[in-house]
C-alpha cells in the first residue's frame, strides 16, 4: 500500500518538479506541510527535510464522493517528499488500494484506478 521511489534530484528540485507535475495532471495542491520544520520547532532533533503535499483533482473527488460520501475521510491524496541518509524519497499511499479497501462500489474502483495512474505519473515526473 505504501509506495516509495528514490528521486534523481535534490529535495528542493524534486518538490518543484512534483508541483509542476500536479498542475500538468489537473491536480491542485490544497496544502503543503513542512513536517521537518514543524518537528524542529517543537524541539525534535532532525536534519531530514519532509514536505507532505495534499493534492486533489476536483472531478475525481466529486465522482468518489458521489459514489460513497464516507470517502471524504480518505481525501485529499497525499504525496510526501523527504530526505533520509542523503537520498530524496517520494512516497504515497496507493489511492487504488486505500479507496477500494474502504468502499466496494464499482464506481470507486473505476475512479481510483484513474487516480492511481495520474499520481504514479506525478511521482515519476517528480523523481526524474
Amino acid at each position: 500500500m505504501l509506495h516509495s521511489r528514490t528521486a534523481a534530484q535534490p529535495f528542493a528540485q524534486t518538490c518543484q518538479q512534483l508541483e509542476q507535475a500536479c498542475g500538468r495532471q489537473g491536480y491542485g495542491i490544497l496544502a503543503s506541510h513542512n513536517v521537518g520544520d514543524t518537528l524542529r520547532s517543537k524541539g525534535f532533533d532532525t536534519t531530514d527535510a519532509v514536505t507532505v503535499y495534499e493534492i486533489c483533482h476536483p472531478g475525481h473527488a466529486a465522482a468518489l464522493l458521489a459514489a460513497d460520501p464516507a470517502l471524504a475521510a480518505a481525501l485529499p491524496c497525499r504525496i510526501a517528499v523527504g530526505t533520509h541518509q542523503g537520498a530524496t524519497l517520494v512516497s504515497l499511499l496507493s489511492p487504488l488500494e486505500l479507496l477500494t479497501a474502504l468502499s466496494p462500489a464499482s464506481e470507486v474502483r473505476t475512479t481510483a484506478e484513474q487516480v492511481e495512474r495520474d499520481i504514479q505519473s506525478i511521482v515519476e515526473a517528480a523523481a526524474a
